[in-house]
């Protein structure tokens, strides 16, 4: 139950949400205006009328809304927007890429041309630095305990997230250019195998959704990022001989692939 001017409007649904589009100034249904130290929010309800509210964004956030809602009313871009009422009103905006990282990319110091190969998997993360076909270090960080039975999901994300970030910290000290990451949207479905266990962590690990926080981390720290197709760089003939001239596991030469893949 929600009020509008001091009238009671139920909410039945758990959350509203509406598609952006530029030629409808940023977003048909709902609308938000930066003020000093909030944004005033408003909603389109199925009769046609407007609830509104408030909504308190971090300081940092305000320059990034105030722009957005400048070029909304210009019709240059349009924002996705949802609202949701699962404990507490909340509000969810879809900022435009480019925008965010104007906003909130930080200088990265030029490195020696070097490139950082990821390999993502459900219990850790690998990297291996190359330059011009020779290896400069590799890496594997852990977070072995997100796969057990009953781990809760929200942690273990929180964990593969902290773990992407000490690579991407770790790459900016040694002083790699460029950040490369296997295509999982060219990934169609799951793979599953015989092993239960195995199965439990394919269907809990969002691979997907780690490669986005990681892509755009990578931009907003100044790597350039590369996405390459994942044929071959786990079960071919090249990562067979990968694994046994060099001695590496599985998932170091799939992250050494990756890293070759420039």
């Amino acid at each position: 139950m929600v009020e509008n001017n001091g009238n009671k409007i139920e909410i039945k649904r758990r959350w509203i949400a509406c598609r952006g589009n530029k030629s409808d100034k940023g977003n048909r249904g709902i609308k938000f205006h930066v003020l000093e130290d909030h944004v005033l929010i408003k909603v389109k309800d199925p009769w046609g009328k407007w609830v509104y509210g408030k909504a308190y964004f971090g300081k940092e956030y305000l320059p990034l809304l105030h722009e957005l809602e400048e070029l909304s009313k210009r019709k240059v871009e349009g924002y996705g927007a949802i609202v949701s009422f699962k404990e507490k009103p909340m509000i969810h905006l879809q900022i435009p890429l480019w925008l965010y990282l104007k906003h909130f990319s930080s200088p990265k110091p030029k490195g020696y041309g070097s490139f950082a190969g990821f390999d993502l998997n459900s219990d850790r993360l690998n990297v291996v630095i190359n330059k011009e076909g020779k290896i400069i270090t590799k890496r594997t960080f852990w977070y072995s305990e997100v796969v057990s039975h009953g781990f809760p999901k929200g942690k273990a994300m929180a964990l593969r997230l902290n773990a992407l970030s000490q690579a991407l910290d770790f790459l900016l000290r040694v002083g790699v250019d460029y950040a490369v990451f296997e295509d999982l949207f060219l990934v169609k479905r799951r793979k599953f195998t015989r092993s239960m266990s195995g199965n439990r962590k394919v269907s809990r690990f969002a691979k997907k959704q780690l490669l986005i926080h990681g892509v755009i981390k990578a931009l907003r720290l100044g790597f350039n990022v590369v996405l390459v197709s994942p044929k071959g760089t786990t079960n071919s003939e090249e990562h067979e001989k990968v694994m046994k001239e060099k001695g590496f596991d599985r998932h170091i030469a799939s992250a050494y692939l990756i890293a070759l893949r420039d």
